[in-house]
């Protein structure tokens, strides 16, 4: 099938049967361009009403880029410099800006993989020469190839059930046509420099609210390679031309879409405007397809070529360039959109006669001369362009950017700004009040100045002349009135000064690393909303119209299949740095738990973290073949020297061990005789001390030598109990010390059984 978007048209074709004669003929050409002109006025109009229903927009827009560059309009600034004020626009809305675009890029444009896949339906649908090919291998008596030709076509015939092919899986054919898919998309993405346009479009949505991706266009790549005769080694260019679908970035300004549509799924056309020059204008003859009388027309109308107001020069004006004028540029309208079958016809374009089909095509016009038509390429009548909302509104299909949700904190940080800096300068040295009647300047000017002489006029006491009044300085209430508009700033437009790289030092969750990490990732909810809206408005239409694309125009019947778009900004993208944490707690769990750690896959974990790090994996892990083959050569030659480091290290840990333990030993055996022999010596002490008390009672009563021999026999019994008591309690301890050192001695037998196994799970 051919492309319609790429079929070139009759350049001031004849229609006319060949028996007609000229003056038929001439009749026939002036309804052709009456009814060109009747499309050229009609859109027109249609566009002249989009440009007006839009112009409320632009005007909001205006003040979004002047909010964003810090400047004040000039009715602002006149009224400042009639108060005498300060004129300082303190500018919050760019750092803001700014770190939503790069925040959001970072998310949706990963380096190491895409934000979008194809994969089957659950019941894929096979092309049909898949499933003729699965019928005709499933016909009785169907021979495979290769077979004899005398054993063919036999009635009843089977091939036995060692010839008969591998019937191939359908799912896995649906998979690897979904895989080529989306490989052939991702080229198309790559030579478009698809993350080039939409790091624009995202931009422009942070901005202005409001970002268009259009595709697939399609664009006459050239392609340049050199080829080398090896009969006389001269090498020549060879320059090849190819049309392919692209993407592009729509400037928002150029954009004029249906505007009574809510959203762009209910659009019905869209109008989109390209400002060239006269060489630019002359240079579409060479366009396939373009009507050439029309062109010729449209270069000599000189009035009323523009439709629009041109905006640039209100933005130039913004940044300060407001010298350059772009009037007597051309406005190139495209128009996308319902056409009739008749309007179609007059621009040289094949329809049906079918009353019941609407038609959808691309005009291309320069006031309301119309230069070029085409069918829409996609069967499916979908318009090439794919909006992005930074925040939706549910009115129209424009949204809102981060300037304009922050509009009333910037107002509030401004205005603070400026009285502080009033307050500032005016409190900065006394106000000086001056009697007239008491002194009089020599000079005859009342400025005051160091050393200046004054004459004295007698009327009043000379410390009335001067008056100092100081002012008061309100600095600190204006800094509370400026914070507080920041914080609001951050409440209204959800996004908090951690997006920036500010303000991290505050609340007791960023002072240990696993606390900054939470929240980091609880400040990428609030991009969440405008990622789910990039997904929906840029990544799902305009994959699923590149894929229509090649299904109806690709000749590789390899990557047709029945598949859906998957956006991977919601579910992948975002997610990344919560798998990053997670993985890495995973990681350290497994590792101090000997039984998780055998039923760990730590190759897979490791390049999972890899993956979540952004950092590429062949590069930086062994494949699985080296890793087998560093195991056997670690079998052949001994561990590697990594691991009899940490082989040596365990050993002298578990001699150091060893060694505290016979320390202790000795302490404790030392302590124990120590213990004993101060038991001894009390126990002399005791008798001594019970023989003097003896020798001093009987000089005392005059006992007998009988009679203190009786007594000190009793005397000696008890203390032989006494003694024998202690010496149970000695033994006693003994034996509770003999048991903690054995129960020391089994625990560090243990330790050693475990470090030798390559488990150490005391440490």
């Amino acid at each position: 099938m051919q492309n319609p978007a790429t079929a070139e048209m009759a350049d001031e074709q004849d229609t006319a049967p060949v028996e007609l004669d000229a003056d038929e003929r001439e009749a026939l050409r002036q309804q052709q361009e009456e009814e060109l002109n009747m499309l050229g006025t009609k859109l027109h109009r249609l566009a002249h009403e989009q440009v007006a229903a839009k112009e409320q927009i632009e005007t909001r827009w205006l003040e979004d880029l002047r909010q964003y560059n810090g400047k004040y309009t000039e009715n602002q600034l006149a009224r400042m410099r009639q108060k005498g004020g300060s004129q300082v626009f303190v500018n919050i809305t760019r750092n803001k800006t700014r770190a939503a675009i790069a925040r959001l890029s970072d998310m949706l444009l990963p380096n190491d993989d895409t934000n979008f896949g194809i994969k089957p339906t659950p019941v894929p649908a096979m092309s049909k020469q898949q499933g003729m090919m699965k019928a005709d291998m499933q016909q009785p008596g169907m021979m495979p190839q290769g077979t004899p030709p005398e054993m063919q076509g036999q009635p009843g015939m089977m091939p036995e059930q060692g010839m008969q092919p591998e019937q191939p899986d359908p799912q896995a054919i649906a998979d690897e046509a979904a895989r080529q898919m989306q490989q052939q998309i991702e080229d198309d993405f790559a030579e478009s420099r698809y993350n080039a346009h939409t790091r624009d479009v995202i931009e422009d949505a942070c901005i202005l609210g409001t970002g268009i991706l259009k595709g697939p266009a399609i664009v006459n790549r050239t392609r340049r390679a050199w080829t080398t005769d090896p009969a006389t080694g001269q090498s020549v260019m060879e320059i090849q031309e190819e049309f392919r679908p692209a993407v592009e970035r729509v400037d928002p300004w150029d954009f004029f879409p249906d505007m009574s549509a809510a959203k762009m799924s209910e659009a019905e056309f869209v109008f989109e405007r390209k400002l060239l020059n006269r060489k630019q204008l002359r240079d579409l003859a060479d366009l396939p397809g373009v009507m050439l009388p029309q062109l010729r027309r449209a270069l000599e109308d000189k009035d009323g070529h523009h439709i629009s107001h041109d905006r640039r020069d209100e933005m130039r004006a913004i940044t300060g360039v407001d010298t350059v004028v772009s009037d007597a540029r051309y406005e190139l309208w495209e128009y996308w959109g319902p056409l009739d079958k008749e309007e179609l016809e007059a621009c040289g374009c094949e329809v049906d006669d079918d009353p019941l089909v609407e038609y959808t095509g691309c005009v291309l016009m320069v006031g309301n001369h119309v230069i070029k038509a085409a069918l829409n390429p996609l069967e499916t009548d979908d318009l090439p362009y794919s909006v992005f909302n930074w925040e939706e509104d549910s009115s129209t299909i424009f949204g809102f950017g981060v300037p304009y949700l922050m509009r009333q904190p910037q107002k509030v940080v401004n205005a603070a700004w400026r009285m502080m800096m009033d307050n500032a300068g005016l409190s900065a040295g006394p106000q000086i009040v001056v009697n007239k009647r008491t002194v009089t300047p020599q000079d005859g000017d009342w400025t005051v100045r160091s050393n200046k002489v004054w004459e004295y006029s007698g009327d009043a006491p000379i410390d009335q002349a001067f008056l100092s009044v100081q002012i008061k300085n309100n600095q600190a209430d204006m800094a509370a009135i400026f914070n507080m508009a920041q914080e609001l700033a951050d409440t209204e437009t959800n996004l908090p000064v951690l997006l920036q790289g500010e303000g991290m030092s505050g609340g007791p969750g960023a002072r240990t690393a696993t606390g900054m990490q939470m929240l980091m990732n609880n400040s990428n909810i609030v991009l969440r909303s405008a990622v789910k809206n990039f997904d929906d408005g840029i990544s799902v239409p305009t994959v699923r119209r590149f894929y229509d694309y090649h299904m109806m125009y690709t000749d590789r019947a390899e990557i047709k299949g029945d598949f859906d778009v998957v956006a991977k900004g919601t579910s992948v993208l975002i997610a990344r740095e919560e798998q990053q944490e997670k993985l890495m707690m995973l990681s350290q769990v497994a590792a101090n738990n000997p039984i998780f750690a055998e039923l760990t896959n730590w190759q897979g974990l490791y390049k999972e973290i890899l993956r979540t790090l952004q950092v590429p994996v062949d590069t930086v892990t062994y494949t699985d073949e080296e890793v087998e083959q560093r195991q056997q050569n670690q079998g052949q030659e001994g561990p590697p020297p990594e691991l009899q480091i940490k082989m040596q290290e365990l050993q002298l840990r578990q001699q150091e061990l060893e060694l505290k333990a016979q320390q202790w030993q000795q302490e404790s055996q030392i302590k124990a005789q120590q213990q004993q022999f101060e038991q001894q010596y009390k126990a002399a002490q005791l008798q001594s001390e019970q023989e003097k008390a003896r020798l001093e009672l009987a000089l005392k009563e005059g006992l007998t030598l009988a009679q203190l021999e009786q007594q000190a026999g009793l005397e000696s019994q008890k203390l032989e109990l006494e003694m024998r008591k202690t010496a149970a309690q000695l033994q006693n301890q003994r034996d509770v010390k003999a048991a903690e050192l054995t129960e020391r001695q089994n625990d560090r037998m243990a330790r050693r059984d475990n470090m030798a196994q390559g488990y150490d799970s005391y440490g």
